[in-house]
């Protein structure tokens, strides 16, 4: 995991730079804000790890040849955009988390993170076209989820629930005047995210079902059980997909062609190509895994005995 460990001082640095920021904030802000910072600081115990947040802008330092400084102030920027949007989708979640401050916390984040990219880009800059683009992208991805299948009709649409992420591609080459190869890097960063959710999907498959959440392995096992669209499946039903029908493999071979897909960016950006191998690798897994079980079980005349186990 050299795609993270070479940069752990920097990220410390960019986690500090972030919460110096929220130091801004009014005084009865400032307190929460500082610790839903720590519920995603990628250097603490048992916090959400956002790697290719944090990340991305080191792994861009070589492509786009900027100073490592400029790498920093544009993770601390991803930091601050990565926490509005998660306080944006616990509301949209939750409505009646904004009554506990978090709508107004998220507008002054989000006022901060705009500023940090003010400093670098004036307002006729083509970053903010680009800024317009991934905001619209996962508007709509978030917007629609509900009623398409994005892991059959169109897979990016789950990248664009993270589209954001992508700006610290559009400034790095842009501050670098290597515009031209924002279109073939954020594609990857696409495909990078497509198999990330589907790693999230496989791991929230339980949550998502009964918050009425599109899941990518809960629509695979409505469609491999031919279950009416008029329902869900219920948690017998996918425990079933997954170990009877080996619906994780679906996922498992997506990401397998996602990863092929970017074989031709390897050279240009190594690290994202290699957190990309360890997502893959993570899937490929979980499905031989479940595969091995599942067989082992079959001749041992177990696998009943197994399915009403984890079923009842």
């Amino acid at each position: 995991m050299n795609w993270l460990h070479a940069y752990e001082e920097e990220l410390k640095l960019a986690f500090d730079d972030a919460e110096k920021r929220l130091t801004v904030l009014p005084a009865s802000l400032r307190e929460p804000a500082v610790e839903f910072l720590h519920k995603f600081h990628v250097l603490r115990e048992k916090s959400s790890k956002n790697y290719i947040c944090y990340l991305l802008p080191f792994w861009l330092k070589e492509p786009a040849d900027i100073d490592l400084a400029d790498c920093r102030r544009i993770a601390a920027a991803n930091i601050l955009g990565m926490l509005y949007y998660q306080l944006v989708d616990a509301a949209m979640d939750e409505p009646d988390s904004a009554k506990t401050g978090r709508l107004p916390m998220a507008q002054l984040i989000h006022l901060e993170f705009i500023q940090m990219y003010q400093r670098y880009f004036p307002g006729n800059s083509p970053f903010w076209a680009y800024h317009q683009k991934y905001v619209a992208e996962w508007a709509e991805a978030v917007s629609r989820e509900a009623v398409s299948d994005y892991f059959y009709d169109d897979p990016v649409k789950m990248a664009h629930k993270a589209a954001p992420v992508k700006l610290s591609v559009a400034g790095a080459m842009l501050l670098a005047k290597r515009g031209e190869r924002i279109p073939q890097i954020e594609q990857a960063v696409d495909t990078v995210l497509i198999t990330l959710q589907l790693l999230d999907d496989w791991d929230d498959w339980e949550k998502d079902l009964k918050e009425n959440s599109y899941n990518a392995l809960v629509s695979v096992i409505q469609t491999e059980l031919d279950i009416p669209k008029e329902r869900r499946p219920t948690a017998d039903e996918v425990w079933r997909g997954i170990t009877v029908f080996g619906a994780l493999s679906r996922l498992s071979e997506l990401g397998n062609r996602n990863h092929d897909s970017l074989l031709n960016i390897q050279e240009l950006v190594p690290d994202l190509v290699a957190f990309h191998a360890t997502l893959r690798t993570n899937l490929n897994d979980g499905a031989a895994e479940m595969e091995r079980e599942r067989n082992a079980l079959l001749q041992a005349g177990g696998l009943g005995y197994w399915l009403t186990k984890h079923m009842s």
